[in-house]
């Protein structure tokens, strides 16, 4: 080994016992660990490293061990079975070096020591963390829909400007949706209940698929297969499978609920479940629905934004099938409306009513073409 490899070999070890030094003042943080996760990214030696320092406790197994998974051995077996014949490891030649053994020395430290250890060198290894604890953040940019499939295998689609954060434990499953509009296809077998939380709004599922759509004030939630509880507030407490928890509402397939943490809970009412989830194939399904909406919806996926000036107009129903990225098929829709004008600039696309609009509803049922 050429004096450069030594060097670049040493300072890999460095590295990694300080990342085991600064458990000293307690776990990592959220965004420490996802620095850690990186950092074993970068390469398959940093995941040696970090693992051989681990092995000089020789206590890491019994430490985080588990019977239903001893996760901790099979690694450290991966680490030995990398390591070239005749190689030795090098321990850190800095004073970290006396710093990480006086930390592995201490019982009281190797338990949380192992337990990032888990879950950082798991993230390396793959896109599941979240089953391990780690968190999982989801997120699209605007115009953007993209899909997870989760470590229980449940999977998660998320739509334009979204974002939502996996945690799983040994208990639950838990997915925040902090904006915008999550579709959720939940997994069977999993003995932990699957809950869902928008803001004030709990939603606890179990094998089913729902859409949850949360807007400033209110939160949207549609079963599509299945059925959720649905209740305000602090997470309802564990009950029997099949058993509405206190407090919640059941909303079952085809059903809908809109959520308003400020109101008591409303009965749910008959949707076009499939019509709701259209987003999924990049379509707004509106049937009678208020033009404003519409165009709100629309703006979701928009660069240039369409603006309604009148509030009569905004109220106009209308009904049709539409794609979200195509504006052009959609400006032609509304200036055939009656009594309507558009007005193409370009920083967007402004609405304006000429003369009074009929009652009658603009309608198409065919999608627009891309």
């Amino acid at each position: 080994m050429t004096a450069r490899e030594h060097a670049a070999r040493d300072s890999i070890a460095d590295e990694a016992a300080d990342w085991f030094v600064e458990h000293d003042e307690g776990p990592l943080d959220e965004r420490r660990a996802v620095e850690l996760a990186a950092w074993l990214r970068t390469s398959p030696a940093h995941v040696e490293a970090f693992l051989k320092v681990a092995a000089l406790s020789r206590e890491l197994p019994r430490a985080a061990g588990d019977p239903q998974l001893p996760i901790e051995s099979v690694l450290l077996e991966m680490a030995s079975d990398r390591e070239p014949p005749g190689a030795s490891f090098d321990p850190p030649r800095t004073h970290h070096r006396w710093r990480a053994r006086r930390l592995l020395r201490s019982a009281g430290a190797l338990a949380a020591i192992a337990a990032s250890i888990v879950a950082a060198v798991l993230v390396y290894l793959g896109p599941d963390g979240e089953r391990f604890g780690l968190p999982l953040t989801c997120a699209t940019a605007h115009g953007e829909q993209r899909a997870w499939t989760l470590a229980d295998g449940s999977r998660l689609w998320l739509n334009s400007d979204g974002r939502a954060v996996v945690r799983y434990d040994a208990n639950e499953r838990v997915v925040t949706v902090e904006r915008g509009e999550a579709l959720f296809d939940v997994a069977h077998g999993d003995q932990r209940r699957f809950r869902v939380a928008a803001g004030a709004t709990q939603i606890v599922a179990v094998g089913t698929q729902f859409d949850v759509y949360r807007h400033s004030q209110t939160t949207l939630v549609t079963v599509v297969d299945g059925a959720v509880a649905v209740s305000i507030g602090a997470p309802p407490a564990t009950s029997p499978v099949g058993v509405l928890p206190a407090g919640s509402a059941r909303v079952g397939a085809g059903q809908q609920l809109g959520v308003d943490p400020s109101r008591p809970l409303a009965e749910p009412r008959p949707v076009d479940a499939k019509a709701s989830i259209a987003w999924l194939q990049h379509q707004i399904v509106a049937r009678a629905q208020p033009l404003g909406e519409v165009v709100a919806e629309f703006n979701r996926y928009a660069s240039a934004p369409i603006e309604i000036e009148s509030p009569e107009l905004k109220a106009l129903p209308i009904s049709g099938r539409f794609d979200v990225y195509d504006t052009e098929s959609f400006t032609a829709f509304l200036r055939a409306l009656d009594g309507v004008t558009v007005e193409v600039t370009s920083t967007g696309i402004r609405v304006h009513r000429t003369t009074p609009p009929t009652a009658a509803a603009k309608t198409t049922d065919e999608p627009h073409p891309r």
